[in-house]
């Protein structure tokens, strides 16, 4: 509901505005919050007021007061997921992630932003463009997280471009990462990312019990609506090759009406098309 009070009907300019809006509006503050420590510092130590111990508190001070700022910066640009994984807009998602490159100028923001750029092309169904962006971005150094949704979408792209070689060293990738994880959140983490690669591989090679065993298991946990609707024209692909025609109409339409520009709703599209011509011609 918040990606779409919050997204819909606005253009990426839009969207982009108001997020550099409060962007600007939170660094300024924390500029004047800095001025003022700065001042407040000087003096104290030009009066001889303040020892180190006074310096020490007021910096911990600072360190209160601007971490919450931060973070909320950081949330503003979290939240723009929303497009993609609460709208389903991943065409819209790729349009802001390409304006918000102009905003974020330092490197680490910057490869957050093609990363996610990546992941909108992917799913807007433009895997090679996809494929060569997180192949780009696979070659320089980022957080776990953002390992772990390169080795994604480049295991997702290579399959969807049947190139299973290659999809199967991505495989081998991962597995070795998560091999080296300590925390066991990352290994959790890992783990569901070589789950999903499972479930991916099974489908493709028609393992639907397989499928079904580790998308059950999976979809109980789902939050996001990508995740439902993505998930739902998969199980619709098995409804299908079981002859379950019933569970699998249900499973499309909800796609349909949910999927928004996700390319698995032109599959939805087609499948219930075959499933109608196959009903008129039996």
């Amino acid at each position: 509901m918040k990606a779409i009070t919050q997204y819909q009907n606005k253009t990426p300019e839009e969207i982009v505005y108001q997020y550099k809006k409060g962007l600007r509006a939170k660094q300024g503050l924390l500029i004047l919050i800095l001025l003022l420590y700065v001042i407040v510092n000087i003096r104290g130590i030009w009066l001889g007021d303040d020892g180190i111990a006074d310096v020490l508190l007021k910096l911990f001070i600072l360190f209160v007061i601007t971490f919450p700022i931060n973070i909320w910066i950081s949330w503003d640009f979290m939240s723009l997921n929303l497009i993609l994984n609460e709208a389903c807009d991943p065409v819209l998602y790729v349009h802001v992630m390409r304006l918000l490159e102009k905003v974020h100028k330092r490197k680490r923001s910057a490869q957050a932003i093609r990363i996610n750029e990546a992941s909108g092309l992917m799913w807007s169904g433009r895997f090679s463009d996809a494929l060569a962006l997180a192949e780009f971005q696979h070659k320089y150094k980022v957080s776990i997280n953002y390992q772990l949704s390169l080795l994604n979408i480049r295991f997702n792209c290579y399959k969807k471009l049947n190139d299973l070689d290659r999809a199967m060293q991505v495989k081998r990738e991962t597995e070795v990462l998560v091999s080296s994880f300590t925390k066991a959140s990352t290994q959790k983490t890992g783990q569901e990312l070589l789950n999903v690669m499972n479930a991916g591989l099974a489908l493709w090679q028609g393992d639907y019990e397989t499928f079904r065993r580790i998308e059950e298991a999976r979809s109980a946990r789902y939050t996001a609506k990508l995740q439902k609707v993505v998930s739902a024209v998969s199980l619709a692909d098995v409804d299908i090759a079981c002859g379950e025609l019933k569970n699998a109409k249900t499973h499309l339409e909800y796609a349909l009406q949910e999927g928004g520009t996700l390319y698995v709703v032109e599959d939805a599209r087609r499948m219930l098309r075959e499933m109608a011509q196959k009903e008129q011609h039996p």
